[in-house]
Parts: structure tokens; sequence; C-alpha cells
């Protein structure tokens, strides 16, 4: 008989040491290996807490189902579904470039695959060619899981902008991002519940108005939302009178905020006055036609921005009385420097007032002239915040006025969009890879939304607390060990209220 020290465990002096012994010795048994602290050794960390917790929701509603339905013809060689899903969870964590997602994928997040530089341009690509299928099979699966509305459907568009030359939508036009320097693409988003439902992307020079026709096409023909079901809500951009006309013509009720200026009747209605005297007022001014108009006044707009009127029309006044005094020294040839030109006068006199310029007369001639507009300044005063819907829809005044207020959701969508998920700017040279990142980020969009909506918590602190939920590779004897850390108070409410099992302790080794 011969005897072998495997490890040395200490003396044994007590009962509970024998019975740790002996549990030593049943592991070993069972082929466990016996690993001491001082032999673990944490190689780096991988994140797995938002990857997990967005895998569940995105397998829940249906987009891993839509995406895979879409693409289950694609002979790829590698699991396009995955990779789209890996884009869309970066841009939870720290989006940036297609190049930092791939880096991300491969070294710190917790994945079952070794992506490949190329997969991501092709998944891009493939993902911009089911579009329309995927949005209808997420439009279903999202009207059955979370039981949505579409009783109000909000329409709003933005613009972002590229870096570099662009592809052929990269175009010049009306910049929200005021970036008029810089060339662009146009976006329009529908949104129901606070959920983004469908999207398109147009050349930057697109008029808003001419947008409204397609969006309503997929409305009606692509989701099957037919008359009666829905009241549209969008901005003054994409109003004109053919819009209303084609709108009526298939039976959608509306509700538009009108242009303020530039139309006899609008700037009739907007000067009335609107009784009542709560903070938030609305009331019918006029109907013609099946068409309701209602005025709305918010008083704290009101107060603001006849403060701001107030502020632009001293500023104005001392900024034209000294370029007064500059022109006439320049006349005189006292100043130094060129002389300033009756042109550049005029120049710096637009600068000045910039949008305010209809609210002063101001002429430039062997000095500088102005007077203040009284028409349009009483104008502006009347029309302080107050702005003009039009309707066909049965809603009530504030309720109509409730439902256009709700436009503030897309633009908070789209800050989110540009600011958080990192829409913008835009490094891409080809059309199909632009639209393929808008749609990543439309989806990265929605799982923020639907992380939102389960826990009643902000984002930013959802994912503070699921970014400490990390995969530790730990290295013991040659070989490595996927070990989640310890899960918190915090994290164990976020998965409850998204109703998603924890992690195993131990999980399986990625795939490479």
């Amino acid at each position: 008989v011969t005897q072998d020290v495997i490890k040395s465990l200490g003396r044994v002096k007590s009962e509970e040491d024998w019975n740790r012994a002996e549990s030593i010795l049943d592991a070993l048994k069972k082929g466990e290996k016996l690993v001491r602290l001082k032999e673990l050794e944490i190689k780096h960390q991988l994140e797995l807490g938002g990857i997990w917790v967005g895998d569940e929701i995105w397998r829940e509603v249906g987009v891993g189902a839509a995406l895979a339905s879409s693409f289950s013809e694609r002979k790829t060689g590698f699991d396009l579904e995955r990779i789209v899903f890996l884009l869309v969870v970066n841009r939870l964590y720290k989006p940036s470039s297609d190049w930092s997602a791939l880096r991300w994928i491969n070294e710190k997040a917790y994945t079952q695959m070794r992506a490949k530089k190329q997969w991501i341009y092709r998944s891009l690509d493939v993902l911009v060619e089911g579009k329309d299928r995927i949005e209808n099979s997420l439009f279903e699966n999202l009207k059955e899981s979370l039981d949505l509305s579409l009783d109000l459907v909000l329409y709003d568009l933005t613009s972002s902008y590229f870096e570099g030359v662009g592809p052929k939508l990269a175009m010049y036009g009306y910049s929200r991002d005021h970036r008029p320097d810089r060339k662009q693409l146009v976006l329009g988003v529908v949104m129901a519940d606070g959920i983004p439902i469908a999207h398109r992307v147009w050349a930057g020079n697109t008029a808003d108005k001419s947008t409204l026709k397609e969006v309503v096409a997929d409305l009606r023909e692509r989701f099957g939302i037919r008359k009666g079901k829905v009241v549209l809500v969008a901005d003054r951009g994409v109003v004109s009178l053919p819009n209303l006309g084609e709108l009526e013509e298939i039976g959608y009720d509306y509700v538009f905020s009108t242009r303020r200026r530039r139309d006899r009747l609008v700037e009739g209605l907007l000067v009335k006055d609107v009784s009542g005297s709560g903070r938030l007022r609305a009331e019918e001014v006029h109907s013609t036609g099946g068409r309701r108009y209602i005025l709305c006044l918010d008083e704290e707009t009101r107060e603001a921005r006849l403060k701001t009127l107030r502020h632009v029309r001293e500023e104005a006044g001392e900024k034209l009385h000294a370029l007064r005094e500059r022109y006439k020294k320049s006349g005189s040839g006292k100043s130094r420097g060129r002389p300033m030109t009756r042109k550049s006068a005029r120049q710096r006199v637009d600068k000045i007032l910039g949008t305010s310029k209809r609210l002063f007369d101001v002429t430039v001639d062997a000095t500088v002239k102005w007077e203040l507009n009284e028409e349009a300044w009483r104008y502006e005063r009347a029309i302080a915040g107050k702005f003009l819907l039009v309707t066909t829809s049965d809603l009530e005044p504030l309720q109509a006025m409730e439902s256009y207020k709700d436009l503030k959701d897309v633009e908070q969508a789209f800050d989110e969009l540009k600011n958080l998920l990192k829409l913008r700017p835009i490094y891409h040279r080809v059309d199909k890879r632009v639209k393929g990142h808008v749609f990543i980020c439309i989806l990265a969009l929605l799982l923020k939304r639907l992380m939102e909506k389960k826990t009643g918590l902000m984002f930013r602190e959802i994912m503070k607390k699921l970014e400490r939920l990390k995969v530790n590779v730990i290295e013991v004897e040659g070989e490595e060990i996927y070990q989640r850390n310890q899960i918190n108070h915090g994290q164990k409410e976020i998965l409850k209220e998204l109703a998603v099992e924890k992690p195993p302790k131990i999980l399986t080794e990625p795939k490479m």
C-alpha cells in the first residue's frame, strides 16, 4: 500500500472539521476538483446583466422570432439573428461605431460566438432587406403581448447628419440638429403607447409634408389599421391641404397642429381669447367641412414667451444702436479697418434680428434706421403660448390638446435615439448600411422603452444596476470557469419586475 498526499487541508480538530473533510472526500470521489482560494485567478470580466435581460425581452415580445423568420431562407454561415441582437444590446451599453461594436462583442460581452467584421455589414444589409416583414411581424406580436392601444398613433420627423461624404441619401436640407453645414437624412417614426412600431428613412432634402402619404399607407396596408380605429397625431410640418384631403378620403381621423403664419383663417383664429382660468385651456373656435379648429393656450408658456419677446426687443435695440454708431464712424473714415458697406451693414442687421426680423422695419441707407413693426408685435403678443389644432375626431377640446402634447413623447424618443443610443453622426457610405444602422437604433429604443414600461424605472437607473452583473472568467489549473458575480437586491428587483429568471451561478463556456 502506497500513499500520495494530494492536498494538505490542515489539521482535523473538531467535529466540524471531520464533516468538512468527509464532504471534500465525497467531492473528490465524484471527480470534482478541489481548489484553494490562492489558486484562483480572475482573468477578466464580461458583460452579462443587460445582455441577459435584453435577450429575455427580445424573445418575449417576438423580436427574435420576427428576425429569425425573416432570415430563415438566408444562408450566411453565421447566426444573423444573434448578431443583430448583439448590435442592438451594444447600443444600451456604450454605443459607438460598428468597429467598436465588433470589439465589444468579441472582448467585452458574454456571447456564444466570435464575430467577424463582415458579419456586421452582412447583418445590416439583410436586416434592411427584411424591414417591412420584420416590422409587420413585430407589430402583431406587440399587439398581443402588450395589448397595444391604437386609439392614438403619433407621427413625427427628425433629421440626423453624416460625417464625410455619405451615400445617395445624404443631402442638404432643413436640419433639426442645427447643423446646416452637414448632409443629412430624414427619419420618420410612428409610435403607439410610447413604443416605436414603424419607421421610414428618406433623403435629407425631403419635404416634411411629402412623407405623410407613405406613413398612412403603412398604417392601412401593412398593419391593417382601418378607418374609425385610430386618430393620427402629427406636428404642423407634415400638414397641407392635400394631406388632409387624402386622410379624410381614407377615413382616418387626425389631430394636427396648424402653421402659425401665412394663413388668414389661422391668423384670425389664433388671436381669439380662450375662455376659462386654468393653466391649460382649449376651446373649439371654428368648424367647416367636418374639420374642427381648437384653440389651445398654455399660460406658463405664454408668460415665458412674452418675457422672451421683451428681451428680444431690448437686446435688438441695443445691438442696432451699436451697429448704427459703427456704420456712422465707418462712413466718416474714423474707424479702423475696412469701411462697412451698405450690403455688409444689411447682413449684420439680418444676423442681429435672426428669426425676429418680422418684428422690426429696418432701412440701411446713409445710416441705420429702425422702428418696431407694431402690427407684427401685437400679433406675436396675442398668439404667445397658443397653438391651433385641426381635427376630424370627436375628442373634447382638452383631450385633443392632450393628444397633441403626447407628441413630446416622440420628441423625447428622438432625443434618446440621438444622444443616448448615438444614432448620429452617421459614417456609412452605402444607403443600405445607413438604413441598417437606423433600424438597429430603433430596435434599441424598443428594448429601452420596454424595460422602462415593465419596471417603472428610468433607463439609466436600470442599466446602472444591470451593468454591475458580470461574468468572471476564472482560471483554475489551466481551465477557464465562467461564473457570474453575486446578484444584489436591486438586481433581484429588476429581474422580478421583468419576470426574468436569474442567470445560473456557473455559465457555459462561450463558443469561439
